[in-house]
């Protein structure tokens, strides 16, 4: 019975202090503006957060996972339009980025492995025009083929 007892509270115990600390974060500028708000998980950054212009209005909609950007972020102009779609693995730039005028139009797309532009990334004018494409291989450009008007 004594030996079921302690083995209860050390089950107990050690439940008690794995259990990850979880708390909602919001910063304010002097104004009382909020800039930056999300959730700590074990003092690091996790989950979606938000971050805004002095103005109220977003400049970042980020993921993180263990304080590491993880997934899909949105950069916005001081408009408010999305400027570019941005995907994260580990803390780097990896997969499909987007990119966009201020007007909404695509300004250019492609891949990117640990940060570094792979494969063919294409262009476009302000009017969503395609204007041709630049071949990468670890970040350095090795082609390029581009209209001229």
């Amino acid at each position: 019975m004594k030996t079921s007892i302690v083995f209860l509270f050390l089950i107990a115990a050690t439940s008690a202090f794995s259990q990850k600390e979880s708390k909602a974060w919001i910063k304010k500028d002097a104004s009382g503006v909020v800039i930056e708000k999300g959730f700590y998980k074990n003092k690091k950054q996790d989950g979606e957060w938000n971050y805004f212009y002095p103005d109220g209005k977003p400049s970042l909609t980020a993921t993180y996972h263990e304080g590491v950007l993880e997934g899909k972020s949105l950069r916005y102009d001081l408009q408010g339009n999305v400027i570019a779609e941005l995907n994260y693995t580990n803390g780097k730039l990896t997969g499909k980025q987007i990119y966009y005028y201020q007007n909404g139009a695509k300004l250019s797309e492609g891949e990117m492995i640990n940060g570094k532009e792979e494969g063919a990334w294409r262009y476009f004018n302000q009017k969503g025009e395609y204007m041709g494409i630049i071949k990468y291989k670890n970040g350095k450009q090795l082609d390029e083929q581009m209209k001229t008007n």
